[in-house]
């Protein structure tokens, strides 16, 4: 995982752990009507466990039990309590941090709509395989749900609307910047092809008779290819870069060579024979795809913007926020 989507999940994580205390504290005092804190909370003593005293019935005593073993039991205002004092004060710092970046870009007129925060996801995705890995991935790897997620894209997209809502940024910029830097919006040049993986050269010379004799190259992948990576695909990569390290070199040097429907003679790669088909090459102009000039856009206002840091804490001072669990 690159350095940006590590910082980035980071982020998010404490968005999700800000979240989680939150619904815990407020679960813990719904019947208050008032935040109260959870040293505060009364519990009915160990000695009463009926709430004959007025702190309680049996079945909510019951309720406020979170772990037990061995007969040693973790109650809810204990658990709440470590929650506080280990978590607590980041999650009050990231509320103050959200609300005042809230209240700003209300007051700047800035609005995050819905297909914003799709867009910033879909930019995150790029470099997995599909939609389902990235957020597959962010749960498994980050402990991130898809709201958390979507929560902490909001917060970042009003935090750089603030930051650059001074800034102008012309087309003329845009166009010295991409004039300056060539090598960024180079041509890509992507080939799609397909492989059948054998164990054997006689196994992939009896393959390339019955393709001769006209089986469908997709049906012999899905049912004879040792490639788990393709074989259900009928043996298709996808469109991958031209130059992609992962192509082994001996298809590489076979596909240069070839033209779409070409089929190759038997390849030697590793313990496996391989036979491919080139299905197709395209050239793409990043140029082409207006997200490309916004997204260069919103960097080169970024980069002449305060820092986001610098931004979170002026806005902090401007709207006096106060951190009350920092003088427990």
């Amino acid at each position: 995982m690159s350095r940006e989507k590590w910082l980035w999940g980071l982020c998010g994580a404490l968005t999700a752990l800000s979240a989680a205390l939150a619904l815990l504290l407020a679960n813990a005092h719904r019947d208050s009507g008032e935040a109260v804190p959870p040293s505060a909370v009364e519990r009915p003593s160990q000695d009463d466990p009926s709430g004959e005293n007025g702190t309680g019935s049996e079945s909510e005593e019951e309720s406020r039990k979170i772990a037990q073993a061995g007969g040693v039991t973790l109650r809810e205002d204990e658990f709440l309590q470590e929650l506080r004092e280990s978590f607590g004060a980041e999650y009050v710092r990231r509320w103050l941090k959200e609300t005042v970046v809230r209240l700003e870009a209300q007051a700047l007129g800035i609005n995050v709509t819905r297909a914003d925060i799709d867009e910033e996801l879909n930019r995150m995705q790029v470099g997995y395989e599909s939609e389902q890995q990235f957020y597959r991935v962010m749960e498994e790897q980050l402990g991130l749900s898809e709201q958390a997620l979507r929560d902490d894209a909001l917060y970042r997209l009003m935090l750089e609307g603030v930051a650059t809502a001074g800034v102008q940024v012309t087309e003329a910029d845009v166009e010295a910047y991409i004039e300056a830097h060539p090598d960024e919006f180079a041509l890509l040049r992507d080939i799609r092809y397909a492989q059948i993986a054998v164990d054997s050269k006689e196994r992939a010379n009896l393959v390339l008779k019955q393709l001769g004799e006209g089986v469908a190259f997709d049906l012999l992948a899905k049912d004879i290819s040792l490639d788990e990576t393709t074989a259900s695909a009928g043996g298709d990569s996808g469109w991958v870069a031209e130059d992609d390290p992962f192509i082994p070199d001996v298809v590489a040097e076979a596909l240069a060579g070839m033209e779409v429907g070409d089929v190759s003679p038997p390849l030697p790669s590793d313990d496996r024979w391989l036979i491919v088909t080139l299905l197709g090459r395209r050239t793409i102009d990043p140029l082409d795809d207006s997200n490309v000039k916004e997204e260069l856009r919103r960097e080169l206002a970024l980069a002449q913007a305060p820092s986001l840091f610098d931004v979170e804490a002026m806005l902090l001072k401007k709207y006096n926020a106060v951190d009350f669990l920092d003088g427990d």
